[in-house]
Order: structure tokens, then sequence, then C-alpha cells
């Protein structure tokens, strides 16, 4: 445990937040699947492995009678996470410096059980011991009807990453330091992503790679991640990758159970859709998780990100059965851009058109959320309309591509003396327009990673319900003017050779930036 430290410490990760953890959608899925979750906006939240809280600041800031407690075993990581709580003003977060094998009762005497658990980027990375040790805190820790996530690296497609990973550990023995580790991890990388590329000249094909197009993917892959990435990835003394039906019998052992994929693909997608494949496996292979593991074979698949629940709560394999009633569970918040008459989600994914008009009510009220059941009494005279927004809500949700609580999110735009900055965002958005070399990520209130610069976090500062929106362009235009700034837009650097066209551009730039606030939740009416 003391070499992961030292890693960590050495060469540490920019602390990220994953909208995937945040317990407001891991509310959203676990009602929309028939459990009663605690509320998030009030829940007792544990992080193992929080880094310098990036993950955890950003609900902190948004819930503020939630309970929030981050462990890490790095000081380094932990001291500084403290820091930034009291520079942001955050006051119902807390972090602490503990081994998870050395986690006991005293250490949440404030707490008590949670209601939500994240353990994200750490089960894969520790050795067995712990491994067990953060199943049994889990399980210990975890309220009645809590829900926990855990994500982990699984077999089989990590099988070729093992062997990218055996061949980066034998490079770098003996290197000293972890930056000179990675900078040698690069230049074998080349070396065996062009050697590869070699062996299939003229169509010689060389039986070492025959699997040519997935080693050079995952190589060019690897080269275009960050340092931190690439040491503790790959370079790690521990990075065991699990079968899923191991990790579900480690649960089994704990008297917790599989609730389901964070993405709901286990859920929308549980078969591979080829009936000759899916008849045979309903035929070979009777329980959920022998299914989930048959899939995960013939997919190749590489990462899992798993709800977990008290065993208990689903005594037998979890029969989802999505009616009218548990979509209407769900606020959803999606926008789509429409580009040749096609709709594209977020993710730059072509939406089925069937549900177009439905795409273009999500769009037009973006950011508030849509609830099913709003939807459906407006259509009530219109039995096929009903049934064609359900099923356009279930593409929606399938496709992935949504915010998901289980309340209502308004849409605010900036009013003078009517709406502002959150007050309790502040002191996030200061940090981030002061620090040189942030060791945190932005995101949004339901960690949703955001693109602010230092300068959009410093302009935001003056959206604090005083100041005019033309106030707010001049103070951008005369900022940026004075110290040579250049405005960017979709297609460069924006001309601003006059007076006007720098007007113009400020102006443009305090729009677009309104749009950013309202969009990620920053804004609150007062």
């Amino acid at each position: 445990m003391n070499d992961i430290q030292k890693s960590y410490d050495e060469l540490p990760y920019i602390s990220a937040a994953f909208p995937e953890t945040s317990p407001a959608r891991l509310e959203a899925l676990a009602s929309f699947l028939s459990l009663t979750p605690p509320p998030s906006k009030t829940a007792k939240v544990l992080e193992i492995g929080c880094s310098y809280g990036g993950n955890l600041f950003p609900f902190a800031i948004a819930n503020p009678q939630a309970k929030v407690l981050g462990i890490d075993l790095s000081e380094v990581q932990i001291n500084k996470a403290k820091e930034l709580a009291v520079q942001m003003r955050v006051d119902n977060i807390e972090f602490k410096a503990k081994d998870i094998c050395d986690f006991t009762d005293a250490d949440v005497s404030d707490y008590g059980k949670f209601d939500y658990i994240i353990c994200h980027g750490v089960y894969s990375w520790v050795p067995g011991v712990v491994k067990d040790a953060i199943l049994k805190t889990i399980k210990r820790f975890l309220s009645p009807n809590g829900v926990a996530y855990v994500s982990y690296n699984v077999y089989p497609g990590w099988k070729i990453k093992d062997t990218i990973r055996d061949f980066l550990m034998f490079g770098t023995k003996g290197i000293k330091g972890e930056a000179a580790k990675v900078a040698k991890a690069r230049e074998l990388l080349k070396v065996l992503g062009e050697y590869a590329k070699f062996c299939q000249k003229d169509g010689n094909v060389s039986q070492i790679f025959v699997n040519y197009d997935s080693l050079k993917f995952h190589i060019d892959h690897i080269l275009s991640t960050n340092d931190s990435y690439i040491a503790h990835e790959y370079l790690e003394v521990f990075n065991y990758p699990i079968y899923f039906k191991d990790f579900a019998e480690n649960l089994e052992k704990n008297n917790l159970t599989y609730l389901a994929e964070v993405g709901l693909e286990d859920v929308f997608q549980s078969n591979l859709g080829i009936e000759e494949f899916d008849s045979y496996i309903d035929a070979n292979f009777s329980s959920r998780i022998e299914k989930e593991q048959t899939l995960d074979f013939l997919t190749n698949k590489v990462f899992r990100r798993s709800m977990i629940v008290h065993k208990e709560l689903i005594p037998n394999d979890l029969n989802v059965n999505i009616g009218a009633d548990e979509l209407c569970k769900l606020h959803i918040s999606a926008g789509f851009n429409k580009e040749k008459d096609r709709y594209k989600n977020i993710s730059n994914v072509l939406m089925k058109p069937e549900y177009d008009w439905l795409y273009q009510v999500f769009t037009d009220v973006y950011p508030a959320s849509v609830n099913f059941a709003d939807v459906a009494a407006l259509l009530k005279d219109d039995e096929n309309a009903v049934k064609s927004a359900y099923f356009g809500f279930m593409e929606i949700l399938a496709a992935d591509c949504a915010k998901l609580t289980t309340y209502e999110r308004p849409k605010i735009t900036y009013e003078v003396g009517k709406s502002r900055l959150k007050e309790r965002v502040r002191g996030y958005f200061e940090y981030f327009s002061a620090a040189d070399e942030p060791v945190i990520k932005f995101a949004d209130e339901l960690n949703v990673p955001a693109n602010f610069s230092p300068f959009d976090a410093f302009i935001a500062l003056k959206f604090n319900g005083e100041n005019s929106f033309e106030n707010i362009v001049k103070q951008t235009a005369n900022f940026a003017r004075e110290r040579n700034l250049e405005f960017t837009g979709k297609n460069g650097t924006i001309k601003t050779a006059s007076k006007n066209e720098y007007q113009k551009a400020a102006e443009d730039y305090v729009k677009d930036l309104e749009l950013k606030l309202s969009d990620g939740g920053f804004l609150e009416n007062f």
C-alpha cells in the first residue's frame, strides 16, 4: 500500500468529476428500477479514493443539506482537498486520510450509515485484501435502501491490454521516478505500434499481430492520454481486472448484490439482438449473472460501472419490467442538435427519426427537465401519441445521453434583480478563475464535465444579480482589450480589428457564457 500512496503522491491524477457517480443519478436509476433509494438532496455520501475531491465538490455545493465524506490513502491529496473546501467555502464536506482496511465506526461517528457509497477507479488497482475491505465497508456502512457504485476493469476485454501493460512494466523496470517511467512507456508504445504496423506491410500479416486493429486502437488511445493515466493504469504495481462472474461472487460473499450498470446497457440491451445467438444463451445460461458474463465474452467487454445494493433488496434475479409508472419517476434533461433533418445527441450519435418531435420538445426546454407524466397528460386524447412518447423516452434513456434526476430541474436565465450566479458556487468559480494549475476539473451540479476557462469563471462572477447584461459585456470587452485577449468562436479566432467588432465579439461571448451557466444549473432566482 505504501507503493500505491507514493506513486499517487509523486504523479497524482487531476481529480475529475464523473456524471455516472452522481448520487442524484444513482437515486434516479434505482427509483427507475423499482427500488426506493434515499433522497440524494439530503443524503450522506462516502467516496472511497476521493483524491482531491473533484468528484465530490459539485454535489456537495449543489446540495447543502447533504453530508459528504471523502477518504483517500494519499495524505498529500487529502490535505489539499481540505484546503480547497475552506477556500471554496464548502461547509458540508469532510476529508480524511484513511486506509480502507483500517476504516472503522469511529471514523464515521458523525455519519452513521451512508446512503450512497462511491468507489470509482480503485477496485482493480488494489490488492485482494483491499478489494475485500472495500466490499466489507459497503456492506457495513451502506444504509438499508442505499446504493453503492463500483467501477472496475474486466476480462476478457482487458486481455490484450494486459499484454501491453506487461510489456510496459517489463520495459520500465528499474527506472526511478514516475515521470521518467511514463516517458519510457510512451517510447515503448510507439515502438510496439510501429513494429505492428511494419508486420502488416504488403499484406504479410504476422501471426503475432493477428489482432492488429485492436492493438493499434489501444496503443493510439494510451498515447493520447495524460501522464497520470499511463502511470496509474499501466505502470502501477496493482492492476488486476476481474471477470464479472467473479465480481458478482465476491458481492454474494458479502451479502450484497448487483443491480445494474449505470448506463443501463444491461437493461436496454440485455441480449445481442440476434435471435439465433440469443436463443442459445437463454437455453444454456439460466441466471442473469451467467447471461451477463456470456455477453461480456461475446462483446469483449473492458470496463464495468456497477450499482450495488444489499442482497435482501433483490433476493432473486432482478426482474426488469419498465412501464409508465417507472418512467414517471424520472425527470430527464437532454438537448439534441439537428443536422440535415436528423437529430444527434450530446455524443454526436444519430437518434431514431420516428421520435424527432420529442427530441425537439426536450431541446426547446433544455436544460429544464421533462417528465413523462406531463407529456402524457398533454397528449391524453391521442393514444398513439402517448405510445410514441413512451417509446421515445425509452430511446433517450437507452442512448445514455441525458441527465437524470427524481426532481424537476428548471431553466433559469440571467435577469437583473431576479436571478444570479448561485451564492454557493461562487467559491468554486473563484478557485477556477485564479488557479494557474487547478488540481480538480470543472463540472456542473450533476458531475457533468463543463468547459470553463479561467476567463469564463472570472466573467461568470459578474452575473451577480446587480450587473446588467450590457454592463457585463462592457466589463468583459474592457478587461479583454486591456490584456490583448482574443475571442474565439466555432471557426477559430474572431476578427476584432475595430472597437465595434470587439464589442460585438464580447456581446456574443457573454451570451454564450450565460447559456453555459444556465445549462450547468449555476443560476438561481432570488
